[in-house]
């Protein structure tokens, strides 16, 4: 009888590894397929025009780097004072969103002058899209897609100009884009 039971006590762990196994590697596909249809669906208003703002409009030959953030966060706060100098330095647009009220916005923005760099675009999100999409747990965040809204890769920090020209050169995927 014991050994009944330790023969089935066995097949329901080796099904149930198995089943977690594929579980999660289904799991896996389901989260890369998610973050390569990034930006389809999310809408922005730019607070300098109060433009609606889509995946439509970035630009096709370049990849955007996007800061989502908080007026009130501190590492927000200490990389925006940083962007009057790093964003031109990146070389490629950089959007920074927030899903804050567009005069605290514009308020931030005029505090760290980010209203005068010119690759830079700051973006009200009125919907949330964003954040509901990545269901990230923090702020900043920090994320590179393609033109054509497609993840490429999260950063936990404000990359160096080095580290994200560097990133955009050995991506494939970026490549493919940008041929």
């Amino acid at each position: 009888m014991s050994r009944f039971f330790v023969l089935a006590a066995t097949l329901i762990c080796l099904l149930f590894n198995t089943y977690n196994a594929s579980a999660q590697q289904s799991s896996d596909s389901v989260i890369l397929s998610q973050m390569r249809k990034l930006f389809y669906g999310l809408k922005f208003n730019d607070i300098r025009t109060d433009a609606l703002v889509t995946i439509k409009d970035m630009p096709k030959d370049s990849p955007v780097l996007i800061i989502y953030f908080k007026t009130d966060c501190g590492h927000c706060r200490m990389d925006a004072e940083r962007m009057p100098q790093l964003a031109p330095a990146y070389k490629i647009p950089v959007w920074m969103a927030s899903y804050m009220d567009k005069s605290e916005l514009q308020t931030f923005s005029n505090e760290f002058k980010l209203d005068k760099v010119s690759n830079l675009r700051m973006l009200h999100d009125f919907s949330k899209g964003m954040h509901n999409w990545f269901d990230f747990k923090y702020v900043p965040f920090i994320v590179l897609v393609d033109g054509k809204g497609n993840f490429i890769k999260e950063f936990n920090v404000l990359p160096s100009p080095e580290e994200l020209e560097e990133v955009i050169r050995t991506n494939d995927f970026l490549e493919m884009y940008q041929k």
